[in-house]
This record gives C-alpha cells, sequence and structure tokens, in this order.
C-alpha cells in the first residue's frame, strides 16, 4: 500500500496503526513522490491526502488513472477536506472512495478495505472487523410519486428483518424535510443540528443515545430541515463526517434525498450501494428516469446500483407494468398498487403501512422490497 501523506505525525500514525493491521506500507509526503513510488513499484492499493502542498488533487487522480501502471489500482482519499464540492470532485475525478479524517477515521479504512476485500495481506475475522453501514438512498422522478412514503415504510421493514437498533433514516429532502409529517415527530436533533457539531461530538455514544425514535416505527430517525431559512444554515462540510459516523454506528442507513440532485445528494449517492429511484408508471416519469440515470452517469456515479420502484399514488390509468419494464429496459424492483386513501390515513395516523394494514397487498410487495435491498 502507498499512501500519500504530507503531515508528519499523521503519516507516523496511519503507517503504524496499517503495519499492525497487516499491511505493508510505503509512506511519502507529496504527491510527485507518489507518483514516482507508485510507478516505479505498483502498489495495490494508494491512500492519499487530497489537500497536497505540491499538486491539485484532481491532476494526481487523472495521473494515477490515465497511466497504465496504476489505471486498475484502488485510489483512496483520506483527507481532511470535507467540503462536498472537493469530495464529489474526488469521485467524479476517479477516487473508489473518499475517508473524512476524523476520530475513527482509519478504523473506517481498515473496514472499506476489509469489506471490499482488498486486504490481501491478512484475514480478519467478523467479530473483529470495524463495520461500515449499507447506504440506500431513495429518489423520485417528479414530485408527487410518494417517495418519501416508499422510503420510510421500506426503513421500517428493513429495521424489522436486521433486528432493532441497527437501521437510521436520514431526510435529506430540501429545503424542507418531509418525513417529520410522515412519523409525527421532529428535532431536535435533526440534520442541521449533527452538522453544527464537531466530528470529534458525533461519537457511537451519542449517535446511539439522541437520535430519536418515532413511536410505531422500529427505525432510528433524522428530520430534514423544518424551513428554507433552517436550511441555509445546514453545514456542507459537516455531511460527509455525519455521513461516517453514522456508518460505522448503524449497520443500515436509509436517505430520503426526494428530487434532491445537488452536491450534498450526490455525496450520498457515491457511497451508497442502492439507488431506489420511485417513479410514477407515466410518460413524464419513464423520460425523467432516464433523465436522472444519464446525469448520474455523467457526474460518476455507476448507474448499475439503480433500482426501480413504480408508485401508484393515484389511481391513473398509466402504463401497465409490462410496459413499463420494456420503456425502462430493466426490471422493476416492485410495483406498488394504488391503494386509495390509506396511505394518506397512515400518514396522518403516523404509522407504517405494515402496522395498520398487514395484510394489504402493497404491504406485502415493500416487504419483498426491502429483502431484495438486502440481499
Amino acid at each position: 500500500m502507498l499512501v500519500i501523506e504530507p503531515d508528519r505525525k499523521t503519516a507516523v500514525f496511519i503507517h503504524h496503526m496499517l503495519t499492525q493491521a497487516g499491511y505493508v506500507v510505503q509512506v511519502v509526503p507529496t504527491g510527485k513522490e507518489g507518483l514516482i513510488a507508485a510507478w516505479s513499484d505498483p502498489p495495490d492499493i494508494i491512500v492519499t491526502e487530497l489537500d497536497l502542498p505540491d499538486i491539485d488533487y484532481i491532476d494526481l487522480i487523472q495521473k494515477f488513472k490515465n497511466d497504465q501502471r496504476t489505471s486498475r489500482t484502488t485510489l483512496i482519499g483520506f483527507t481532511h477536506l470535507s467540503a462536498p464540492e472537493a469530495t464529489v470532485a474526488g469521485i467524479d475525478a476517479g477516487l473508489d472512495h473518499i475517508i473524512i479524517k476524523q476520530t475513527d477515521a482509519v478504523e473506517v479504512l481498515i473496514s472499506y478495505l476489509t469489506e471490499g476485500q482488498r486486504a490481501d495481506a491478512m484475514e480478519r475475522s467478523a467479530a473483529a472487523t470495524p463495520h461500515l453501514a449499507q447506504v440506500i438512498a431513495f429518489l423520485g422522478a417528479k414530485g408527487g410519486v410518494g417517495t418519501s412514503s416508499i422510503c420510510i415504510n421500506i426503513a421500517h421493514l428493513i429495521s424489522q428483518a436486521v433486528g432493532p437498533g441497527k437501521t437510521v433514516v436520514l431526510d435529506l429532502v430540501l429545503p424542507i424535510g418531509s418525513l417529520c409529517e410522515i412519523t409525527g415527530m421532529v428535532g431536535p436533533p435533526d440534520v442541521v443540528d449533527l452538522t453544527e457539531l464537531e466530528p470529534s461530538q458525533l461519537t457511537h455514544e451519542y449517535l446511539r443515545e439522541n437520535l430519536l425514535t418515532p413511536q410505531g416505527w422500529d427505525t432510528k430517525f433524522i428530520p430534514g430541515a423544518s424551513s428554507p431559512d433552517q436550511a441555509e444554515r445546514l453545514n456542507a462540510d459537516r455531511l460527509a463526517p455525519l455521513l461516517q459516523s453514522l456508518r460505522s454506528t448503524y449497520e443500515y442507513i436509509i436517505v430520503d434525498l426526494g428530487r434532491n440532485l445537488s452536491p450534498l445528494a450526490r455525496l450520498v449517492m457515491s457511497v451508497a450501494e442502492n439507488l431506489v429511484l420511485v417513479l410514477m408508471p407515466d410518460e413524464e416519469c419513464v423520460n425523467n428516469a432516464h433523465a436522472i440515470a444519464d446525469y448520474l452517469d455523467n457526474h460518476g456515479i455507476q448507474t448499475d446500483r439503480l433500482q426501480y420502484i413504480s408508485n401508484r399514488p393515484l389511481p391513473s390509468e398509466g402504463f401497465t407494468q409490462r410496459t413499463l419494464a420494456d420503456r425502462m429496459e430493466v426490471e422493476m424492483l416492485a410495483a406498488v398498487p394504488n391503494i386509495g386513501t390509506q396511505f394518506t390515513l397512515i400518514n396522518s395516523l403516523h404509522a407504517p403501512l405494515q402496522l395498520r394494514f398487514p395484510d394489504e397487498r402493497a404491504n406485502l410487495i415493500l416487504k419483498d422490497a426491502a429483502s431484495r435491498l438486502l440481499q
């Protein structure tokens, strides 16, 4: 492994921790020395700070990716830069992953390498491996398709399947969050409050003890912004550290993005194992879905992680499921039928569909979708 780290104390610490974990590590202080070392003796993994004294990190990444000696090398950003613009730009340029430097950053790095089966130098038992949660993000093809209802109900079913205390739902719908209306619970703490904390305050203990647990919903919950004015206070630079802390504390992070395709949303999508796009079975949603897929592809987000859920919030005709699948050229993760006023009723009761209507066909379909997302 090659580590590019300009800060001497940090370099010594990283070298010590990774060596103890079983890796053969070479550390260099500059980007140019990193290029020389990597091209002289190509490593399996390159871990680099993005804020380097001698070369722009985008140029460095592109040099690694464009040279046949390092084009296939796993490339990880390990950095104090947490602004969404910087992290998204790094992913767009070719980084496989970005880890923000905070208290448990080296553990997160080792966990990422191990869970990706990149740690060839040693074998680690599951009990000894630091955990890194699976991220599932929900997007809407247009307004009014029921993205938030689908998201929170699937999160509830995932939590029931995996057990209590392992799942958290994050509302990143902007400029006003949408899940408080469904769950019946508001902050504090909400996402704005959490991004105002120092990363060192986002400990496992704090996140387990202080996040909300809405009554009837088997999941922890982080509400979104309560108003556009509050949304403006959201500290974008702290979203990556928050997400990283959540991933090392819980096992499943479910994120409601609504129609949000901002750098904040792309930061989430860059680490998500599954991107679930909710659409109605109509012409507008099909066109929007293709446009969103193209947009994500153009921003370096792998579209093979896209899954599609067809939802009929209105009793409209629309496409048949076969026609929709043909138009989308993919198999639907789920096709949720119209259930009349019942979704409106359960939303007003702040209760999961599964709790109020356990035998409803839509609930059984969502349960199957939750199971497939866990596979």
